[in-house]
């Protein structure tokens, strides 16, 4: 077994030489492209892990041999699975994300955000406005982005500059706002630049996603749980 290993090991090495070499040779002549090197340079490293590995067994007992064979085998199978499904891992994972965090967009093959409906019955939706993060409650009912006094100042906008002049309703009745024009909203893939908005007068918490943001989207669709944003 001793005699059989070493044969394989030699075998697996000159064979990662070899393509690390014929890479080499062929990068400089400019006959492999930028795709096809890297992949035979990683096939080389690939054999001379084997090599190093079957030569390390086969000083063993066969049957230990053969388990470490395997085991290599798996290790790099689930390598390759992990590498060639890794689109797929990262919605899977987003989506995982989603079902605990339900503000947390959920990007969808097809490029669509979805969001959860948290416990309190409302989509909330994390958005990145003007480099800082907001975190909106979705209100189909609201004309336009609110912004509270707290997070206007978090994203660089300054409220006591501001002229409070225009009146909207609240669950506590009629407030003035402040109409203000916002540089940048971003949920997900999905970016809207120069959006109407309202600033909230200070002791009004929570911002809301309202029309002016929904309004420019392809679709908004309620099913069940899950609000799906179309862009």
């Amino acid at each position: 077994m001793k005699a059989f290993g070493y044969v394989i090991a030699a075998l697996l090495a000159l064979l990662a030489l070899s393509a690390l070499g014929a890479w080499a040779l062929g990068w400089q002549s400019g006959d492999w492209s930028d795709a096809r090197g890297p992949q035979l340079a990683w096939a080389g490293t690939i054999g001379a892990l084997l090599a190093a590995g079957i030569l390390a067994s086969a000083r063993q007992k066969a049957s230990t041999t053969i388990l470490s064979l395997l085991a290599w085998a798996g290790a790099f199978l689930i390598l390759i699975l992990a590498y060639a499904y890794r689109d797929d891992a990262k919605a899977l994972w987003a989506r995982v994300r989603g079902e605990f965090f339900g503000a947390e967009a959920v990007v969808t093959v097809g490029g669509d955000v979805e969001l959860r409906r948290t416990q309190d019955g409302h989509f909330h939706a994390d958005a990145e406005v003007n480099g800082g993060l907001v975190a909106f409650m979705v209100d189909t009912g609201a004309t336009t982005v609110a912004l509270s006094w707290t997070d206007a100042r978090a994203v660089g906008i300054d409220p006591a500059s501001l002229t409070f002049s225009q009146v909207v309703m609240t669950a506590g009745g009629p407030v003035k706002s402040a109409p203000v024009r916002i540089g940048r909203i971003a949920i997900g893939p999905i970016e809207r630049r120069d959006v109407e908005a309202a600033v909230m007068p200070e002791g009004i918490d929570g911002s809301l996603l309202g029309l002016s943001f929904l309004d420019t989207l392809k679709s908004y669709e309620i099913s069940g749980d899950r609000l799906t944003l179309r862009d």
